[in-house]
């Protein structure tokens, strides 16, 4: 990707255009037509075959968002020949699918995460220890977790969750099995990753129901979390760096870097130990979805030659 024009400089501007930092910024560029944002990408070298196609397809979607998809067709700020406005929209609709499928798979994972937390929780520390920052490493983040759990339980005391009514009604208060229910995944990873293995055996209970160690568990679920929210938010999960990156098994160190890949290999192990049933049928899918567009390329999401072996057979789960 070319360097943008646009001062990317993290200051509030004044009414005179100047930042904090002493230096000013340009001028805004005026917005652009869809027909104008189409003319600009063919000025840089793109082939259009169709126009009121690719015009229908910007209205659709946004010329910024597409932006992300053609990084791999282009060099020094244009197209490499032969580039087409439909190589840019089959890498976009591929993409969609990848991001629909990863969705579905990782809810099985998050509701188990979520249910094993609290149970061993409640039975080991008490229904509210989840409360209790004596548990828990870091006090302050742990302050944190608890702000967006009271967040959380405003907004669904005003929308009326009943669970959540009827435990403050009787009770004043939340006990964890209730509370899992309006966390957010990334709130239960937290709490998870910040247990302190010195004051209960509750990281290490729920790391056994996922057949691996506490540190493996903590990098999955944070990693996870990571992933769940780009596609939560309909971002580009195709040739992104992952910057929240996870620990693979010895067995699957080979497959480590900052692309895609290596979350395909976390589900695939989790699976395994949990819902080893439905990996083959969820693996079907996934190769399905990529044949479908065989003209989308898999390297810049660091996919090997032979992914599909790779994410089909049964290799021994080890722990690091």
């Amino acid at each position: 990707m070319g360097r943008m024009l646009d001062d990317s400089t993290p200051h509030a501007t004044h009414g005179n255009g100047a930042n904090q930092a002493g230096s000013f910024f340009i001028s805004m560029k005026p917005p652009r037509s869809f027909r104008e944002q189409l003319s600009l990408m063919e000025s840089r070298g793109l082939a259009v075959e169709n126009e009121l196609s690719a015009l229908r397809r910007l209205a659709e979607s946004n010329y910024y968002r597409l932006r992300g998809y053609w990084l791999t067709f282009e060099e020094n700020g244009r197209f490499t020949p032969g580039t087409t406005f439909d190589d840019i929209w089959e890498t976009y609709q591929f993409d969609g699918e990848l991001r629909d499928w990863v969705w579905r798979v990782i809810s099985p994972i998050e509701i188990k995460a979520r249910t094993l937390f609290a149970y061993h929780m409640a039975m080991e520390c008490g229904a509210v220890a989840h409360e209790d920052n004596r548990y828990f490493k870091n006090t302050m983040a742990h302050a944190k977790s608890m702000e967006s759990l009271t967040r959380e339980k405003s907004r669904a005391l005003r929308d009326g969750v009943p669970c959540v009514v009827h435990n403050i009604d009787k009770y004043g208060d939340l006990p964890i099995w209730a509370a899992v229910e309006i966390m957010s995944m990334g709130t239960v990873s937290q709490l998870y990753g910040n247990l302190d293995a010195a004051k209960s055996n509750v990281a290490k209970l729920v790391a056994n129901g996922f057949g691996v160690k506490p540190f493996i568990l903590r990098s999955w679920l944070r990693h996870l979390t990571y992933i769940r929210n780009i596609c939560g938010h309909h971002s580009r999960l195709y040739n992104r760096v992952v910057t929240v990156r996870p620990n693979l098994l010895r067995a699957d160190a080979r497959y480590d870097g900052e692309k895609e890949f290596p979350t395909l290999l976390v589900l695939k192990r989790m699976y395994e130990k949990s819902w080893p049933a439905k990996w083959g049928c969820l693996t079907g899918q996934i190769v399905e979805v990529v044949r479908a567009h065989p003209s989308v390329s898999l390297k810049p999401m660091g996919f090997p030659e032979d992914w599909e072996t790779v994410i089909r057979c049964e290799m021994p789960v080890e722990q690091r």
